[in-house]
């Protein structure tokens, strides 16, 4: 019996189904267009049809997207591969020449080596072969029968073998119907073939995916469309025709109406019918889209569709600060995939975009304390004192015994500032609000910690790793977060303020500076996984002091020159191109080159040479030369208790640092001085400080 399928329908009424490059659209466009590659298909300008259901899950943004799917964690690019799987495939604007869309078949590309037109539109750079990484997982996925998940809109897929879960997305042209968000799951798919196709002078790799569950309507069919055959009914005899190629011996299917074609690269005959080119305009032979493969309860998925993580976290402490904890949720309400951004748990309508509906579920955990036995690996919770790292590859510190019971190491950075850590220990941490209590009283304070989104990222609306609060002067970094006045601070945060304000005084008069006491601090939470990676504190509204204070587990905190001082040109361009080189060059003490780019700066700043001379020198002395990393130049141990300041008016400008905790939980509290110029009152008011006498630290 012939399948009642939209394939089958289409080709009835309207001839054979033509296969098209979808182009990205403009935005005045209002009709919907093909590539001239293939058969063109033109709507008239009028509404797009409805759909006939809705998506078991869905987002307006992509970073929400791939928190809450594990089977989508994919940030960037269209296939979410790991270990050698395909586990999720997203469908959007570009699925490339001769793609393909239906109830329960997607033809589309499979991304990689593909690099944007003028006109945004994915170009093919390179070939595609077997041992690309992205067609290897693909067909990973398909032998060893394992599920693939789909988005479409932009959408993924769960490729663990032969299914697959689809989403559609607004921009996807092929589908020719109003699907209802930005991101919209689909379903589970099998990957039926893998194939590859000439592009242009290239060839790239192709995909078909074949919906698992035959059975029930898609959701994303048209709204008036029949509902699909039982699986009795259904035509599971119809097959592809393969035809073995006499030059490599290999057989490959009948995918094009027109004509049977070697599909290996290789082989002297691809892409070819009877040893001519293919026309420019192909069709789909009937049965490459008709065909349907019979059940195989040997195929499985690696996960859950839509997973269910609320159901499993029971409250406690060190459930909800865990890593898969702090990634993100599906609302049981409104199926929107959600990103935790609070300390305790999930909100949706915090996490919704401008002018959409908001949906009232919220889910907030007690957050039991944890203890230090808990986050701490040590043997005993604080040793007595710690010996000073040597290491020869990294800066060695000087100690001075001047700030007892601490251990005080200064690392020095010529001409740019100092890093002073204080190092804790026992005696210190244990004693009555010390770091041990601080520890406990942070944990019990609802300070509002959250995590806020970055400025500037390559994925839009993408979240800090870590979560933030502000008291005292706003203080805008990265991000924008949340201030408080010093008012309103709890016990535990005035506290961590008199011991930061002790440090940052007896760290700056050591080093011959002017100590301007903090008037802001800031908090940052992590759960289990988070970390904050290479920046930089050098605002201009900021004083050159930061001292921070570390509570919980044991953090790496890494420093290193900036990319472009330690390389002598920006990163965005090859150094040897005209106006990529740093325009006043410091040549700091150990970076890139720094004995021959000193010379020629010492003879610039002579009157030797001229301005052009001295760049046309620099550039020919960096030519063949790839820019680096900077090597870490000062790497620290930070333990619970211990403090650092960081001083020196040049130290955030021509260094960044990284810091990365243990997979445990960690609070790191850093106070500065923010300039009160251009501030408003309420704001100066923020900042005001009145510590009582017993909140002041002495050191001990």
């Amino acid at each position: 019996m012939a399948p009642s399928t939209a394939a089958t329908r289409r080709k009835t009424a309207e001839g054979p189904v033509k296969a098209g490059r979808i182009l990205k659209p403009k935005k005045e466009q209002t009709t919907i267009k093909v590539s001239s590659e293939g058969l063109e298909l033109v709507f008239p300008d009028q509404p797009l049809e409805e759909v006939y259901g809705e998506p078991p899950a869905w987002s307006e943004g992509r970073q929400q997207l791939c928190d809450a799917l594990p089977w989508f964690q994919c940030t960037q690019g269209g296939m979410y591969h790991n270990g050698g799987f395909c586990y999720g495939f997203l469908i959007d604007a570009d699925g490339g020449t001769r793609s393909y869309l239906d109830e329960e078949v997607i033809i589309t590309r499979i991304g990689g080596c593909c690099t944007k037109d003028s006109g945004g539109n994915l170009k093919l750079e390179k070939n595609q072969d077997l041992g690309d990484t992205l067609v290897k997982s693909i067909i990973t996925s398909q032998n060893s029968k394992l599920a693939v998940g789909l988005v479409l809109g932009k959408f993924s897929w769960d490729l663990r073998g032969m299914i697959s879960n689809v989403v559609i997305g607004r921009n996807n042209d092929v589908l020719a119907r109003q699907v209802p968000h930005r991101y919209n799951v689909m379903d589970w798919f099998r990957i039926t073939n893998v194939w590859f196709e000439k592009v242009g002078e290239k060839y790239g790799a192709k995909v078909r995916f074949e919906k698992l569950g035959l059975t029930k309507k898609s959701w994303w069919a048209a709204k008036d469309s029949p509902l699909p055959l039982p699986i009795e009914k259904r035509d599971f005899e119809t097959k592809v025709e393969f035809i073995r190629c006499q030059g490599c011996s290999t057989e490959s299917p009948r995918i094009y109406e027109q004509g049977w074609m070697c599909l290996q690269p290789e082989c002297s005959a691809f892409w070819k019918i009877e040893n001519a080119p293919p026309p420019t305009e192909l069709t789909f032979h009937p049965d490459f889209l008709n065909v349907r493969s019979p059940p195989d309860p040997q195929i499985r998925s690696a996960h859950s569709l839509v997973p269910d993580l609320l159901s499993t976290l029971d409250g406690s402490a060190s459930v909800s600060t865990s890593r898969f904890a702090w990634k993100g949720i599906v609302c049981p309400k409104c199926h929107k995939c959600i990103r935790r951004t609070f300390w305790r748990g999930w909100k949706c309508d915090d996490d919704s975009d401008l002018g959409q509906e908001s949906c009232p579920f919220q889910m907030f955990m007690k957050m039991e304390e944890l203890s230090l036995r808990a986050v701490l690996d040590d043997f005993e919770l604080s040793p007595i004192k710690r010996p000073i790292p040597n290491d020869p590859k990294y800066s060695i510190a000087q100690e001075d015994m001047s700030c007892l019971p601490y251990q005080k190491l200064t690392y020095h950075l010529e001409g740019v500032g100092s890093i002073t850590h204080f190092v804790s220990n026992r005696e210190i941490n244990t004693r009555d609000n010390g770091p041990d209590d601080l520890f406990v009283g942070i944990q019990r304070e609802d300070l509002g910690l959250k995590r806020f989104r970055i400025k500037s990222s390559l994925v839009a609306g993408t979240l800090t790793s870590h979560f933030a609060v502000n008291y005292g002067m706003p203080y805008k970094y990265v991000v924008s977060v949340d201030s408080k006045g010093f008012d309103e601070a709890p016990e535990a945060i005035s506290r961590v303020l008199g011991r930061l304000s002790w440090a940052t005084e007896k760290a700056v008069l050591s080093c011959g500076g002017s100590y301007l006491p903090p008037n802001e601090l800031l908090i940052l939470g992590y759960f289990e996984g988070m970390k904050i990676g290479f920046h930089d504190d050098g605002e201009s509204s900021l004083g050159p002091t930061i001292a921070t204070f570390s509570l919980g587990a044991k953090a790496t905190m890494s420093v290193r020159m900036k990319y472009k001082y330690f390389n002598g040109a920006t990163r965005k361009v090859d150094a040897t191109a005209a106006g990529t080189l740093l325009q006043d060059d410091p040549v700091l003490k150990n970076c890139d080159l720094e004995n021959e780019r000193r010379a020629l700066k010492e003879k610039f700043d002579a009157g030797e040479i001229s301005s052009e001379g001295y760049n046309t020198a620099r550039q020919d002395l960096f030519k063949g030369r790839r820019g680096k990393e900077a090597p870490i130049s000062v790497k620290m141990e930070l333990h619970h208790g211990d403090m650092v300041v960081m001083h020196g008016e040049n130290l955030q400008k021509y260094y960044e640092h990284s810091v990365a905790p243990e997979n445990k939980m960690r609070f790191a509290l850093t106070a500065r001085f923010v300039k009160p110029d251009h501030l408003s009152k309420e704001e100066v008011q923020k900042g005001l400080v009145s510590l009582t006498p017993d909140q002041i630290y002495d050191g001990k």
